[in-house]
């Protein structure tokens, strides 16, 4: 083999690595077609809270949920107050973080002042292709941690 063929191929191994090192090196990025869905669920759930629709609430939970003995019902009297007048409009201020399978909603349940007094958190888990409520609960830190979900 020739010096310059040699010199060539020898370059070519070194790219390849330095390229093939670089690429492992990296964290894989979440497909950022999931913070539409993730919104749209939101948005769907908080539909179906408004409405107190048991069943379309049912729908969106994962079995999972149920190991942690919540159920629709938990949810609406989580959200309505154990008396259920709570004058609940919507999922305020959402902010989404999420990986390839898992999701934390943190947002505020909110009634029509706005007030920004009850912090909740959604975790979603993503099974057979979409996004389900795992677990709702209140958030009670003062400061939003940037965490994994």
């Amino acid at each position: 083999m020739s010096y310059t063929a040699h010199t060539l191929l020898r370059s070519a191994l070194l790219l390849g690595t330095a390229i093939l090192l670089t690429a492992c090196g990296k964290e894989k990025m979440p497909n950022r077609d999931y913070i539409p869905q993730l919104r749209s669920q939101l948005n769907n759930l908080q539909i179906a809270v408004q409405e107190r629709d048991r069943a379309r609430i049912d729908s969106m939970l994962s079995v999972q949920i149920l190991d942690i003995k919540e159920n629709s019902d938990s949810l609406l009297s989580f959200v309505y107050g154990p008396s259920g007048d709570f004058a609940f409009t919507h999922f305020g201020d959402a902010e989404i973080f999420y990986t390839d399978d898992k999701a934390r909603i943190d947002a505020y349940i909110m009634d029509s002042t706005d007030s920004r007094n009850r912090p909740v958190t959604f975790t979603l888990i993503r099974e057979h292709g979409m996004w389900l409520l795992k677990r709702f609960e209140p958030r009670t830190d003062s400061v939003k941690a940037v965490t994994q979900p």
